[in-house]
């Protein structure tokens, strides 16, 4: 690797010629850039590859070629292997502050979301990102790579301790390594030194329980509310447990005599749902139903993100005025019927992870599932027959309880 400070002689500007690093790694692997300023072969000093005082900008010019001598310098006692664009990359980019290459990793997952052209977006982690982002610039207006330490981490830590859990701080913490550790891997950043974010993440502390049990279900259903958040926390429930994401992405398609298949809408998994559909999850969907629509449900009318935060802000409030004072959220249909199902009834586990969508870890599982559909079948019912019996039927629309 050689990298230099000089002078392209070969091409004229109206400034002068422009001032340029030679990157060389090797044979197949090199570049010019430009550094953005300019000077005459008279104001130059080839000897030493810098401005003499002659130059109209000697002050500005000085400085940065001294910059980015130091950064050369730096990169030359680095063991670490990099090519022409990653070296480019350090030395130009204006990645002194975090948070420049933070909102360009920002900008990269929402392309990434876009290119899945999904009809119902979820914010991904652009949205993680851009939350964690706007905490840390609230913290300090400007982080520079080398800022971050333990010792700053650590005071970081102390700050957010008066208003944060350990797992909302840790959440933070694992946000800013993400971008720190992946700067390093593109060669914008070299560390020296120790690792800042060795053992600095706190245990955290014991989530609250998001499931209901047998007992509470039964309240829901004995007290029915006349509100499409009250239907889509029981649909997600009679299905099986689904994530509420996998409702909002069900289309009529998905539907084949009378069974519920498609592929799980959540991250990266290929979980297949292959779940039939009870009496008490097709009143709901019928409920819906809307010949000018191939969703299922009205959700993908919203933005999605808002539209669920709002969904479990309400359904919790709604629930509390039944005397459920559990902690609910988006995902407390999908937990209740995990629990219900291996902690109160104590069917087989593995069967109701294929009914929820869990990953198995193995192909047959992802095409085809472990378990024959007349068992999983029976463990759904079951769950689904625990909370419902002995209680009156799903109501139609005019015997809802309208506590909105």
């Amino acid at each position: 690797m050689n990298v230099n400070i000089t002078l392209d002689l070969s091409k004229n500007r109206k400034n002068g010629h422009p001032i340029v690093l030679s990157i060389f790694v090797s044979k197949n692997d090199r570049a010019y850039p430009t550094i953005k300023y300019y000077s005459t072969a008279k104001d130059w000093d080839f000897s030493k590859e810098e401005p003499k005082k002659s130059h109209p900008l000697y002050n500005v010019v000085l400085s940065k070629v001294l910059e980015l001598k130091t950064k050369i310098h730096k990169l030359q006692n680095s063991n670490q292997r990099r090519n022409a664009k990653q070296i480019q990359t350090f030395l130009l980019g204006n990645y002194e502050c975090i948070f420049t290459f933070w909102q360009q990793r920002i900008k990269e997952e929402e392309k990434k979301l876009s290119n899945k052209n999904k009809e119902i977006q979820t914010s991904g982690n652009a949205g993680f990102y851009e939350t964690t982002l706007n905490v840390w610039k609230n913290y300090r207006e400007t982080i520079r790579y080398e800022d971050i330490t333990y010792d700053f981490l650590h005071r970081f830590k102390i700050e957010k301790s008066s208003t944060c859990t350990a797992g909302g701080i840790n959440t933070y913490i694992k946000a800013i390594r993400a971008i720190y550790n992946d700067a390093v891997k593109r060669g914008i950043y070299i560390p020296e030194g120790i690792y800042p974010f060795n053992k600095i993440m706190d245990k955290n502390e014991p989530t609250r329980d998001k499931y209901l049990t047998i007992a509470e279900m039964k309240i829901l259903i004995q007290n029915p509310i006349d509100h499409e958040y009250y239907r889509y926390f029981m649909l997600c429930f009679y299905l099986g447990g689904l994530d509420f994401i996998d409702i909002a992405n069900l289309k009529k398609s998905d539907i084949k005599l009378g069974r519920l298949k498609k592929m799980r809408s959540k991250g990266n998994t290929r979980e297949v749902i292959n779940n039939f559909i009870f009496p008490e999850a097709q009143k709901i969907i019928n409920h819906f139903s809307d010949e000018n629509s191939d969703f299922i449900l009205p959700i993908y009318k919203f933005k999605y993100l808002y539209y669920r935060q709002n969904y479990a802000r309400r359904v919790k409030k709604m629930f509390e005025k039944l005397g459920i004072n559990s902690h609910i959220d988006s995902k407390s249909p999908r937990y209740s019927f995990i629990h219900i199902g291996s902690m109160e009834l104590y069917q087989n586990r593995d069967i109701i992870k294929e009914l929820v969508g869990h990953a198995q870890g193995d192909t047959l599982s992802i095409y085809e599932g472990k378990f024959p559909v007349k068992i999983k079948d029976e463990v759904h019912r079951k769950i689904i027959d625990a909370v419902v019996e002995n209680t009156k039927e799903f109501p139609i629309d005019q015997e809802f309880t309208d506590l909105a």
